[in-house]
């Protein structure tokens, strides 16, 4: 219907007098927010019914004319609303028309006008009572709006805020913008706990377990102030047994200082010995022998006993502790953990494996790595086996393989974040470290269903060459975008962000001094282009999901990509990357918006929301194999309700290269 000869040369004339092409997608949207706005739920073929005959008039009624008036536009609105009987929603969006008129009489400068129209709207709704919110909540709103319309009125180009606010694409925590917020941190806590700095020393002072990690949840609390999105762990296992050990010697002391006090047992051998003799263990290695007591020798039996029972202790502080830290986590929080293989590395292991529940905040990534357990042979294959059936009960426990060419590093382990976020790739410099202490800096969504359905099958023949010159286009914009973004977070200076940058989570950000920028630690980030719906996408351009055409075109589609961020990283010397995480409200949003524009098509609109990442029906090694186009982070999804099939499949699944496995069971 839009590609009419009407509609490709047809101009509109904006209350500035500033004309812009025809474009029917806002058209549609501003229907669909239309119905968005009033209570009553609706059915997205009602917003494409009453936009197809808005088009009809138009074309109807300006066929031959070279200008349409937006006026003119709305009025039409408004008279298909009428004729249609939706009339709450002609209610809303007429009450609508007339705020913006009235604002406009107070606000004439563009830039004033976009900033308020947000703000209005939010008053109003807050005066009429349809904010079911408290008042606290309400004044957060008006902060983040105000913050959001800041950025889109004087901070991005208006090319930028454009294709926003029409839908083809989706800048993520735009609210964020003016603070210079990051989006994702990946911490090497095992390094950070090295660091010379105040709150490091705390850490490294703490010699209890349960108040090491309730000052662990208080760092992440200032971190969470200072990010956008999400946090994650790498070495997370590996960084707690200091502190373990520490209350295993303390827990240790205690047990022997009560046995001596009871036995009297100070005029054969002192306490002080016994404390030198702890000081010196390194693990769970103390045996009597270390006290020079004699095997067989009552004496024996008697300290096997209490450092039995002090072992004992130590893990269920441990548990507890674990157990109230990922309690109410109030942060989306990540941990990698799953390599050490000394036993008090195991012993964390275990006990994380035990304490997980399916908190919302919170996702685990066990690590697989050969010779470490993979196979029965291995230290930590009874520790796997365990993870295992985790899964299976848990729906927020993933598995990573190490050993994937995308993932396998000599010297680093790679982590992962929130629904499987990857910041690996380092395309600055081959020196600096490439796992922990650094993110993603900002994220921009793509709608590529909409540009497939733009190109979609005419007949017998496929538009796919106009599929890819468009998708270039929309990766050039979101490319600018993010270009965009990183320079507002790097012009901020370093004390904005003392936890982030000033105390060396971000890694070498401790060296900076208080008037530099951020861009010599920024770079080292990750700028990342996000798409989901790839399945709808491939159907609409071939009719087909499930064959082997399906992979082939799925796979150039995502080969182009890459390509396209490749090429980009290299002429900015900067780190861009594609990733289909699942992100339920971009999949929902897209859907709603394209069924708006194109109505209900079967295979691809027809459904609550796009298909989460990569997807599509083929064999699994195929999708698998996808995942090495997408180094912004994917998670291949499969439904296994039984262990040792689980297993089976990560077995298979090896030779395809497959970097992260989510099991689902719901």
């Amino acid at each position: 219907m839009e590609k009419s000869t009407l509609f490709d040369t047809l101009i509109v004339v904006k209350r500035s007098g500033q004309r812009t092409s025809f474009q029917g997608e806002k058209i549609a949207l501003a229907i669909e927010k239309a119905f968005r706005s009033i209570d009553i739920p609706y059915v997205d073929e009602d917003v494409n019914k009453v936009y197809s005959k808005v088009l009809k008039r138009i074309e109807k009624n300006y066929q031959g004319r070279k200008t349409i008036n937006i006026e003119n536009i709305q009025d039409l609105i408004e008279e298909v609303l009428k004729k249609e009987k939706f009339d709450d929603v002609y209610n809303a969006f007429s009450t609508y028309r007339e705020h913006r008129n009235a604002s406009r009489s107070v606000f004439v400068m563009k830039q004033q006008h976009k900033f308020l129209k947000a703000m209005e709207r939010l008053g109003l709704n807050s005066l009429e009572g349809n904010v079911a919110t408290s008042k606290r909540d309400l004044i957060d709103q008006f902060g983040k709006t105000i913050s959001l319309e800041f950025a889109k009125a004087y901070l991005l180009d208006t090319k930028t805020t454009r294709y926003h606010d029409s839908g083809m694409i989706y800048i993520h925590s735009m609210e964020t913008i003016p603070l210079g917020c990051i989006e994702t941190i990946d911490i090497d806590f095992l390094d950070f706990l090295k660091q010379n700095n105040s709150v490091s020393t705390l850490f490294q002072m703490e010699d209890n377990i349960n108040s090491f990690l309730k000052r662990l949840k208080n760092y992440l609390y200032h971190i969470s102030n200072e990010v956008s999105q999400s946090i994650s762990f790498t070495h997370f296992d590996e960084a707690l047994e200091e502190i373990l050990l520490k209350e295993y010697k303390r827990t240790l002391k205690e047990y022997f200082e009560l046995y001596f006090d009871v036995s009297e047992l100070s005029n054969f051998i002192s306490i002080e010995k016994v404390e030198k003799e702890l000081e010196k263990a390194r693990d769970f290695t103390i045996q009597p022998t270390s006290f020079q007591i004699k095997e067989q020798s009552a004496l024996y039996v008697s300290f096997s006993k209490l450092i039995e029972k002090a072992t004992k202790k130590t893990e269920e502080n441990l548990k507890q502790a674990l157990f109230l830290f990922f309690q109410d986590m109030p942060y989306k929080l990540s941990i990698n953990f799953g390599l050490s293989t000394t036993s008090l590395g195991r012993c964390i292991n275990k006990i994380i494996l035990e304490t997980i529940e399916n908190r919302k905040n919170i996702h685990y990534f066990f690590q697989l790595k050969k010779s470490v357990n993979k196979k029965e042979k291995d230290r930590n294959y009874d520790l796997y086996t365990l993870a295992l059936g985790k899964a299976i009960l848990h729906s927020n426990l993933y598995f990573i393989n190490l050993d994937s060419n995308f993932n396998h590093y000599k010297e680093e382990a790679v982590s992962y974040g929130f629904y499987g976020r990857r910041s690996i790739e380092d395309n600055t410099t081959i020196e600096k470290k490439l796992v922990g202490g650094k993110g993603c800096l900002a994220t921009v969504s793509i709608d590529i269903v909409r540009i497939a359905l733009k190109h979609r099958i005419l007949g017998e023949k496929k538009d796919l060459r106009g599929f890819y010159q468009e998708l270039e286009k929309v990766l050039q914009v979101a490319k600018d975008v993010l270009l965009e973004r990183f320079e507002i977070e790097v012009s901020k200076s370093v004390t904005a962000f003392p936890y982030l940058y000033q105390m060396g989570t971000w890694h070498d950000g401790e060296k900076l001094k208080k008037q530099d920028r951020l861009r010599k630690i920024l770079k080292h980030g990750t700028l990342t282009v996000h798409f989901c719906g790839l399945k709808e996408a491939v159907f609409a351009l071939s009719k087909e999901s499930k064959s082997e055409e399906a992979y082939t075109l799925a796979k150039n589609i995502l080969s182009f990509m890459k390509k396209k961020l490749d090429q980009y990283s290299d002429e900015n010397n900067l780190n861009f990357v594609l990733s289909s995480v699942k992100d339920c409200t971009i999949e929902r949003q897209f859907k709603k918006q394209d069924t708006a524009i194109f109505g209900k098509i079967k295979g691809v609109t027809d459904k609550e929301k796009y298909t989460a990442g990569y997807f599509l029906p083929i064999k699994q090694e195929q999708l698998a194999k996808l995942q090495q186009y997408i180094l912004g982070g994917s998670t291949l999804t499969l439904k296994i309700t039984n262990k040792k099939e689980l297993e089976k499949k990560i077995e298979e699944l090896e030779k395809d290269n497959f970097g992260c496995l989510h099991v689902k069971n719901d």
